[in-house]
């Protein structure tokens, strides 16, 4: 048994929090955008995705297509924005056809979504996303000629929002001055006599340090699960990770545990062995991608500190927590029981240190 246990309840909460946050039910109405990419955030594509919706969130947002089709597929009729542009013609006719709003960041997507609308005589519905300081999709910011030429060239596109997003929140200002560029283009759109339906820039850390941000709609992801940089008072982190042992024996003084021979007993040893290891997303650790001499320092200081911590893998049996030992294998992990004499196979065990996110999509997400 493996499975991620989500409670509906703790939900229910973090979902109306987040929405008195925003001021939903103010006269100034701030829409929230629950971003269900990456498999619903870990808690489950479709489900997570109708949870949502029956507690008062109209708009999902998605990263790849197979997540929009496979909405369209469970009959989810809301508006599903695509958060990546596509430029494949095949996948690209296939959102169109099955209405979702895309992403439009370069000239050369617009004639492209343009083209294929005319052929399916259809209209479609796009946010125009803005680079202020990203350089990942988007036009930039100061680049108004080719913005504005979306709003004035193109009739099949329906320019519903236009947004950006911010590198660092974290970082009060440069945070600012993403906002500030934002904001300069914002106007000159309007400026030049076009509306916008939707401008939006601040995805969960931001909602939360800086609400005069928010503008027209927020784009939630993790703060739904509680999983924060901004503590939120009342949120509950959500998703569990559960299993059960499936073996339990004692091992004698000196006995190897595990792969590699890193690991020998101290003493006769009892040990629980859960079927869960790496590739369940068990101490799956960020990837690091720069290697610059700041980024190298810091990490070679943080292992010197590790050094003196106690940096052993835990899990939770009947309310105690059991280390870990020996290395994880792809599908197994081996516990310390030694000092307990009441677990027995088949017991509970929590891996706390799981995220949702995490876990291999395979797992099942249940809903309780």
């Amino acid at each position: 048994m493996k499975k991620v246990e989500i409670n509906k309840s703790d939900l229910e909460k973090n979902i109306e929090i987040i929405k008195k946050i925003a001021n939903i039910d103010n006269e100034k109405k701030t829409e929230i955008i629950a971003v269900v990419k990456a498999n619903g955030m870990g808690l489950g594509l479709v489900e997570y995705s109708k949870f949502l919706i029956n507690n008062g969130i109209n708009i999902l947002a998605v990263a790849v297509t197979e997540e929009a089709i496979a909405l369209r597929k469970a009959n989810i009729e809301n508006d599903i924005l695509m958060l990546s542009p596509v430029i494949e013609k095949k996948e690209l006719q296939l959102l169109i056809e099955n209405d979702i709003t895309l992403t439009i960041g370069s000239l050369e997507e617009a004639k492209l979504v343009e083209a294929l609308s005319k052929h399916l005589q259809k209209d479609t519905k796009v946010h125009i996303k803005i680079d202020t300081g990203f350089a990942r999709y988007g036009f930039l910011y100061n680049d108004l000629e080719n913005i504005l030429s979306i709003f004035e060239e193109f009739s099949k596109i329906k320019i519903e929002g236009v947004y950006t997003h911010f590198s660092k929140p974290e970082d009060e200002k440069w945070t600012r001055c993403q906002f500030d560029r934002f904001i300069m283009c914002i106007e000159s759109i309007k400026k030049a006599g076009f509306e916008i339906k939707k401008a939006h820039t601040s995805a969960s850390t931001a909602f939360i340090k800086y609400p005069e941000m928010a503008l027209d709609a927020v784009r939630i992801g993790s703060i739904f699960q509680g999983r924060t940089m901004s503590r939120v008072e009342g949120l509950t982190k959500i998703g569990t990770f559960k299993t059960q042992i499936v073996e339990i024996k004692n091992l004698p003084k000196g006995y190897n545990i595990s792969y590699g021979k890193t690991y020998k007993t101290k003493r006769e040893t009892k040990i629980a062995i859960i079927p869960v290891g790496y590739m369940d997303g068990f101490n799956k650790g960020r990837f690091r991608d720069d290697y610059s001499l700041k980024n190298n320092l810091i990490a070679v200081g943080m292992e010197i500190k590790r050094i003196f911590k106690d940096n052993s893998l835990k899990v939770i049996i009947n309310g105690k927590k059991y280390k870990v030992i020996g290395k994880l294998g792809m599908y197994h992990a081996i516990i310390d029981i030694t000092d307990s004499k009441d677990i027995n196979t088949n017991d509970e065990v929590l891996i706390p240190s799981i995220a949702p996110l995490q876990v291999n999509n395979e797992i099942r997400r249940e809903y309780i």
